[in-house]
């Protein structure tokens, strides 16, 4: 007579045995339909993903705007994309064209989702753009010039991904947030 303690071992044996030959790899995320800076900035994590299973660098810059794909998130004021981006390798501190990083972006835009998305992912909130500008520097833009920048320079680039809405209050409002973050992390400037 077997004793129960074999049937019990060989039975839960068998079990792992018939699970391992019935389970599947995950599917691969399928071909991306859009291009990686476009999904960062729509905030399209599917698409992200399968970007960056094409072999996408997380951390390019786009050929036309000189932009890193956390700086399209950033402008996007997508914090989830922006998160997803870091987690999946992203350079945090990755260079626009223009010198600037995403944080930049965000404290332009009183994204303060993405600003404490990136702050807490370590970002060097001291960098300067090629003009000397600090993030902390661009929440201390006056109206006239940011609704200047706004309308002239960003929206133009970005109207293909998004509709960037252009309110006053959210955005200033946003960039007090984002300076008192920064003071926080900073001891100020």
């Amino acid at each position: 007579m077997v004793p129960r303690f074999v049937i019990f071992v060989a039975a839960t044996l068998a079990l792992f045995v018939l699970a391992a030959c019935t389970t599947q790899p995950p599917e691969p995320p399928p071909d991306p339909t859009m291009d990686l800076f476009t999904a960062a900035a729509q905030g399209n994590i599917a698409e992200l993903a399968a970007n960056k299973h094409a072999g996408s660098d997380l951390s390019a810059l786009s050929p036309d705007m000189q932009v890193t794909p956390l700086t399209m998130a950033a402008v996007g004021g997508q914090a989830e994309a922006a998160q997803w981006l870091l987690d999946n390798g992203a350079d945090i501190n990755g260079r626009n064209g223009d010198g600037g990083t995403a944080l930049k972006a965000a404290a332009f835009l009183g994204h303060t989702g993405v600003a404490k998305v990136l702050i807490d992912g370590g970002i060097d909130t001291s960098v300067r753009d090629w003009e000397g500008n600090s993030a902390a520097d661009i929440t201390r833009i006056d109206w006239d010039s940011t609704e200047y920048i706004l309308i002239t320079l960003v929206r133009p680039a970005v109207a293909t991904m998004l509709q960037l809405e252009v309110d006053r209050k959210a955005i200033e409002s946003g960039r007090t947030k984002i300076l008192a973050m920064l003071a926080e992390t900073t001891g100020g400037d």
